[in-house]
């Protein structure tokens, strides 16, 4: 696995692990909350891109992960936003994120076994690349 395909793996664990905590820090009915719910997609949808800008050999050391569902995720999220299940969207964020993060630092540890490396993939959620709520934000035109 390459340094590129890591990068984006490791992406793919950090908004996979943002989505199953926005979810747990709402509690029960989660999905009844439109910003909570709203948060979950946008980080699933993220997941999705990142696996589609993994390479083919790179998801396949992940065994056991429909690829192709996942990118077909985010597509049905990003394109048919009004047409989500929010039942698939519970189960998602229930069993399978838990199932690929699990998957992937698994992938990490093997790849990093084979090449030497002792690194794994990132357990805590980096802060997010936009300034927080109560930063100045920056002046703009726009």
């Amino acid at each position: 696995m390459d340094d590129r395909d890591r990068e984006h793996l490791s992406d793919l664990v950090v908004h996979a692990q943002a989505a199953v905590g926005y979810a747990r820090a709402h509690g029960r009915g989660w999905w009844k909350n439109a910003e909570t719910l709203d948060a979950v997609l946008m980080r699933i949808s993220q997941v999705g891109e990142a696996a589609s800008r993994t390479s083919p050999e790179a998801l396949a050391e992940v065994p056991g992960v429909a690829w192709r569902d996942v990118r077909g995720m985010r597509a049905q999220i990003v394109h048919d936003y009004q047409a989500i299940d929010v039942l698939i969207i519970r189960g998602v964020v229930a069993r399978q994120l838990p199932r690929l993060i699990t998957g992937v630092r698994k992938a990490f540890i093997a790849d990093g076994k084979r090449e030497g490396r002792s690194d794994t993939a990132p357990t805590e959620t980096p802060r997010p690349p936009w300034p927080a709520a109560t930063e100045e934000p920056s002046r703009s035109r726009y």
